[in-house]
């Protein structure tokens, strides 16, 4: 782990603060590349199409219109595309234009894209428990639960508003990368 320090620039307090953030960064970044290569080696997938499958999977009618995905998932509408684009060249996700909006593209999961999310989600389990989980007891997994969830609510608009640009590549993934409101499947908002 890497201790940034910030000298003369912050008092102690702020100091460990930043501390805690840098740390915090790092373990989403090393987590999400450990489920990355799980995905990949044990489904098929990369983080990323898991986690626009998991959104299209579990909304009405397993549609979901392509900007709400990046919305969702606090991404790009460009990433949405380019990670869409190779579900649906393997026959997991297919487009569909809105007549009466031809601006209006959803994505919707196929037959063959629900057996693919199912077959993943083991995997992903699996991965989320031993690269972050099993690092911690249940107190100290419910206390960072409630303590983000603290985080989240004080400003709900600005940490669910998708970046206006596509997010940056997940280092070695050629995916891209997915924010913090992306949920497992199962879960609630």
């Amino acid at each position: 782990m890497s201790t940034i320090r910030y000298p003369d620039l912050v008092d102690d307090e702020r100091q460990q603060a930043l501390q805690a953030w840098t740390a915090m960064c790092e373990v989403v970044d090393r987590v999400r590349v450990a489920l990355n290569r799980d995905l990949q080696g044990g489904a098929g997938l990369t983080l990323a199409e898991n986690l626009v499958l998991c959104q299209v999977a579990m909304a009405p009618g397993r549609r979901l219109r392509m900007v709400d995905i990046a919305g969702l998932l606090t991404i790009g509408k460009s990433a949405v595309t380019k990670t869409v684009d190779r579900l649906e060249e393997r026959g997991l996700i297919t487009r569909e234009r809105v007549s009466a909006d031809r601006r209006t593209v959803h994505a919707t999961l196929t037959t063959e894209g629900e057996r693919t999310f199912a077959a993943a989600q083991p995997t992903f389990v699996d991965g989320v428990q031993s690269h972050f989980a099993s690092q911690m007891n249940e107190a100290e997994i419910r206390q960072l639960l409630q303590l983000s969830r603290r985080v989240l609510q004080r400003h709900p608009d600005q940490l669910f508003r998708a970046p206006r640009s596509s997010a940056p590549d997940m280092p070695g993934s050629g995916s891209p990368s997915f924010g913090p409101s992306t949920l497992m499947p199962g879960s609630s908002r």
